[in-house]
């Protein structure tokens, strides 16, 4: 093992510990193409603030967690979780114009890098209803969403 490949894994050591959430931690949460400020109300459920802006179109909601105590993951640096969001959709294109709702849940989990930085990833159906404001046509149909982000613990 070469010295840069030992001080990496001492680096690693050092900063990874277990997943450590109690009731009144906070995170902040980066994705592509948002962010989310996070709180817990105990160790096992949380709700989360979202926006996200890509292309002409707003997403903003919120979402409520659920962290299982599943044997095998009490002290790991991996957390399992199911959540349930719903959001405000806004969108303008070249022709239309408009807004609506996306209502969905997900399962995914945490990975923690250290105690106060990890990522995560979830997939889950989400059924998405949308209108144009100026020809009241609407689309709607069930989605299967991937998101993934990094999320910063705060106290």
């Amino acid at each position: 093992m070469t010295t840069k490949t030992k001080l990496a894994a001492l680096a690693f050591a050092l900063l990874a510990g277990p997943a450590a959430a109690e009731g009144g931690k906070t995170a902040l949460g980066v994705n592509y193409p948002g962010a989310a400020f996070r709180i817990f109300f105990s160790s096992a459920a949380a709700a989360e603030a979202r926006v996200n802006y890509l292309d002409k179109i707003f997403t903003g909601g919120a979402r409520l967690y659920y962290f299982p105590k599943i044997a095998g993951f009490k002290d790991s640096r991996v957390r399992p979780f199911a959540c349930a969001e719903a959001d405000y959709v806004s969108f303008k294109g070249d022709w239309s114009k408009g807004n609506g709702g996306a209502f969905g849940g997900a399962v995914g989990a945490e990975y923690f890098l250290s105690p106060k930085i990890s990522v995560q990833s979830d997939i889950g159906p989400v059924y998405v209803a949308l209108k144009d404001t100026k020809s009241s046509l609407t689309q709607s149909g069930l989605e299967f969403v991937l998101n993934f982000g990094v999320n910063f613990y705060f106290k």
